[in-house]
């Protein structure tokens, strides 16, 4: 580092200053940072900052700003999106009470199968699911013994955890039953039937298709005058979820029909760092290979994940959400990078080993098919060996008859 004396230095008072010093002046682009890691902690950019300019953008461009219509269409569009963003940041959000003194001073009251359904059947979400999977034969029903809610396939039930507050078990049993309909359009697959890229992928999928239809259902919530459970999200660590489903919707409610809202809400999922845990969980199974079913051509899996993923994106009310861009998630790395170095790691190494099991069992293949090929034929003019006294069997290698 240069020996020149900074004229203006100042260091940050917050959290992080233990961690973090900057410094302002000539030197303003630069920044020390003490913090050690395997990720870049945060980025500089150099660019000095420029005042947005639509019809320079236009021309940049090569388009026309004499297409009045077009312009008029793409400013309305960003005042409405100006308009949502000030309002989804005046939206008044209830402060979280410490839960922790009020377990400890409250007597923890159980719900009733009854009262849930009831509170939840006013989302519209909720109840189109509800129906399905009535319809559908599965059972709902109360267990102390689940920790939230868990969808059993055999038996054909959702369990609820009744010690639940009457929120947190609706967002559970919205959860199980979405589950309950990617099964019913087959898109409930093991993650570890794929190869292990696709495997990540589809896991990762699951993880975020099961947490925005929570968000769309505690959106409907709110639209019924239960703001508590929205605000609850907001103020927790889906609040950037909850974000991006409402910009959406208050900016075109068609948007929460046609799918864009969620559509939204799925890619903001993948932005953040959300699947780095995912990818930990099921890259440690792969280690252990616990894995009942195998789809071993590297081709085929990526076909049946293609099929997976748009049905995925199936829903009881409106479009699918998924179908246009399930061909973008296949190639896009915001979607299929393992972005954390030791799960990339991890995953090299599981695709390494698999590889050299199939070449293994490849040649062994190979090698039992030569063995085959060696026949006996008797009572032929050739070099014979002694077998069983007198007689004798002769040896012909017959490759080279072998159809094409």
């Amino acid at each position: 580092m240069d020996n020149q004396v900074w004229d203006t230095d100042f260091s940050y008072n917050g959290p992080q200053a233990v961690k973090i010093s900057c410094h302002a002046g000539d030197f303003s682009q630069r920044a020390m940072c003490n913090m050690i890691g395997d990720q870049p902690l945060f980025y500089i950019d150099d660019s000095a900052e420029e005042d947005f300019n639509l019809d320079e953008l236009l021309m940049i461009d090569g388009l026309s700003a004499r297409d009045e219509k077009m312009i008029d269409d793409m400013r309305a569009k960003m005042q409405a999106y100006d308009k949502s963003a000030q309002l989804l940041s005046e939206m008044k959000i209830t402060e979280l009470d410490d839960h922790f003194n009020a377990f400890l001073n409250d007597k923890v009251e159980t719900i009733t199968l009854d009262g849930m359904l009831s509170f939840a059947n006013q989302s519209g979400t909720f109840k189109s699911y509800y129906d399905f999977v009535t319809k559908a034969g599965i059972t709902l029903s109360l267990d102390d013994k689940i920790e939230t809610s868990f969808f059993d396939k055999k038996l054909n039930t959702i369990s609820i955890n009744p010690n639940m507050d009457i929120q947190n078990a609706t967002i559970s049993t919205l959860k199980s039953m979405r589950l309950v309909w990617l099964q019913k359009q087959g898109a409930l697959i093991n993650p570890l039937a794929f190869q292990p890229e696709q495997a990540i992928l589809i896991n990762r999928m699951i993880a975020a298709d099961n947490d925005i239809a929570s968000i769309a259902m505690m959106w409907d919530m709110k639209l019924a005058g239960h703001e508590d459970m929205w605000n609850h999200t907001m103020a927790g660590s889906n609040y950037d979820l909850c974000s991006a489903y409402a910009l959406e919707a208050m900016t075109d409610f068609r948007a929460i029909k046609s799918g864009l809202a969620l559509r939204a809400t799925f890619e903001k999922w993948f932005i953040s760092g959300r699947c780095k845990s995912h990818d930990r969980s099921i890259i440690q199974t792969m280690m252990g290979k616990h894995t009942d079913i195998q789809i071993n051509h590297e081709d085929t899996s990526r076909t049946v994940a293609l099929d997976v993923i748009s049905a995925m994106g199936r829903r009881p009310q409106g479009d699918n959400y998924l179908s246009s861009i399930a061909v973008q998630i296949m190639n896009d790395g915001l979607f299929n990078d393992v972005r954390d170095r030791s799960n990339a790691n991890f995953l090299w190494f599981i695709t390494f080993e698999r590889r050299m099991s199939e070449m293994e069992q490849e040649l062994q293949r190979d090698d039992k098919e030569e063995k085959e090929n060696v026949i006996s034929m008797p009572n032929q003019d050739t070099e014979s060996t002694p077998i069983d006294g007198d007689h004798k069997a002769s040896v012909f290698f017959l490759d080279h008859f072998r159809a094409g």
